[in-house]
C-alpha cells in the first residue's frame, strides 16, 4: 500500500488535500477561527488555540 502511495504523486496530492480540508473544518468547528478566541490567545487569556494545535501535533506524531 505504501509503495503505491509513494509512486503515485496524484494520490499523494489528493490525500493531502483531503487532510487539509478535514483539518480546516475541525479548526472551524472548534472555534479557533473566531476573532475573540485569537485575541484572547494573544492576550494569554484563552488557550484554546494552543490546546488544539498541540493535539494536532501529537496526532501527527503518532
Amino acid at each position: 500500500m505504501l509503495k503505491i502511495l509513494y509512486q503515485n504523486t496524484n494520490l499523494q496530492l489528493f490525500i493531502g488535500l483531503l487532510t487539509g480540508i478535514l483539518f480546516g473544518l475541525l479548526l472551524q468547528k472548534g472555534g479557533v477561527t473566531k476573532y475573540d478566541v485569537i485575541i484572547n490567545q494573544l492576550l494569554l487569556i484563552d488557550f484554546t488555540v494552543v490546546k488544539i494545535m498541540l493535539s494536532a501535533v501529537v496526532t501527527g506524531m503518532l
